[in-house]
Order: C-alpha cells, then structure tokens, then sequence
C-alpha cells in the first residue's frame, strides 16, 4: 500500500475526516499498464483519466464501493494510528483483470467529479500483502476485498 504525498499534507490539513467523510473503493483494470506515482497521483482523476494512465474495472456487476463501519483507534503496541472499515465486496463481476485497489475520498454527492476526489491509498501488485492476488482475474462471482488485520491505513 501506499499514500500520494498530497493525502499526507490533506491529512495534516484535517481535510479528511476518515469516520465521517465518504471514502469509497474503485478497482483498476490491467487493460492499461499502471504503475502509481507517489508525487503526481492525487486525485482520482489523475489515474483513471480516459484511459491514458490507468482505466477503471469494467465489467457486469461492478461499482464502486463505500466504506462501511469506518474507525480510527490508537494502537499503543505498534505505536501508530490506525483507520479500519469492513471488508468490502464486489458482487458477480465479471469482465476486466483487476490490476490495483483505491481508496478514496468522494468530494460532492457523486463521483462525477473526480479531479477533486482526493487518493487515499492505493494497493496493487507490489503492496497488497495479504489483500489480494494482484492482480485478480474476474469470472462472474463476488470479489471481496478483506482488509488486512492491522487496518486499512496505519500511521507511525
């Protein structure tokens, strides 16, 4: 996993309130070859970008998702802080290889303006750890996406 360095100044801003904003998940198709840029990836819009970056999943069945049940607790054993949600899943998908994972804040009432929608994390093939298999060959049934026990996001 990792952050875009603007989500580390936003966060140090309060410009994201992880129980209480709307943070969601998008899927990345491997239909065009991505590879995340820490520096210049902020915002959904600067990944799914018609394409020329990245492209999002498509296929039957898919969505984005909202975060469920979102937490931040202080883990005194790890020393760090810790935002957690419940595992997420994709019903009957079926089309696109899943290459990557985001997380990400919606800003407004929709995702029609994704050049605002600030990145959270993303996990794809070199930072899922015990996520997934990135990337995911799709077949028509549920994708779910678990969190890893230790939290969505940890801060040191």
């Amino acid at each position: 996993m990792a952050s875009p360095n603007n989500f580390k100044q936003t966060l140090l801003n309060a410009g994201v309130n992880w129980t209480s904003d709307t943070v969601k998940v998008a899927l990345g198709s491997d239909s065009t070859a991505y590879t995340f840029d820490q520096a210049n990836h902020s915002y959904v819009g600067d990944v799914f970008d018609g394409g020329t970056t990245a492209s999002e999943f498509s296929g039957s069945g898919y969505s984005r998702q909202t975060l469920a049940n979102k937490s931040v607790t202080q883990d005194n054993t790890d020393n760090e802080g810790v935002a957690d949600a419940d595992d997420v899943t994709f019903s009957g998908v079926d089309g696109d290889t899943i290459q990557f994972i985001m997380v990400y804040k919606q800003v407004g009432t929709d995702d029609t303006s994704p050049g605002d929608d600030p990145i959270i994390a993303i996990y794809d093939d070199d930072s899922a750890g015990s996520l997934a298999d990135l990337p995911l060959s799709t077949n028509g049934g549920d994708v779910t996406i678990e969190w890893d026990t230790e939290g969505i996001i940890n801060i040191t």
